[in-house]
């Protein structure tokens, strides 16, 4: 049987053309497709875009919410929400509220100190 030598394989097709998505570390994880944000309150603006759009369909009468899974855009405004790093800025808020309160004790000692 004569294949031409021009005409793509199924394999040399899919590997030019299914390029959005790649394997995850172990098959259980599925796939994983990669979005590119300016920064954290890009990415964290359009969790809250995507709660917003699913809080309008569930008070809408206009709108099937049947043809509308919104488990699945909740699901990923969910993994926009950079947890670990909220960790951080409880840290954070915790040394300002630390060197807050030093300085007000060390105003307080040099206003002792002045008025003695």
């Amino acid at each position: 049987m004569y294949v031409p030598v021009n005409v793509a394989t199924p394999k040399h097709f899919a590997s030019y053309h299914f390029k959005m998505l790649r394997p995850a570390q172990s098959v259980c994880e599925g796939h994983i497709r990669e979005i590119k944000f300016d920064g954290y309150s890009d990415m964290i603006g359009l969790g809250v875009n995507l709660i917003r759009i699913c809080l309008h369909i569930v008070q809408s009468d206009e709108l099937d919410n049947r043809q509308i899974y919104i488990g699945s855009v909740l699901e990923l405004a969910l993994e926009l929400i950079p947890s670990t790093e909220l960790e951080l800025l409880d840290e954070i808020y915790k040394l300002k509220i630390l060197d807050s309160e030093q300085k007000e004790e060390n105003s307080k000692d040099t206003s002792e100190k002045q008025s003695t």
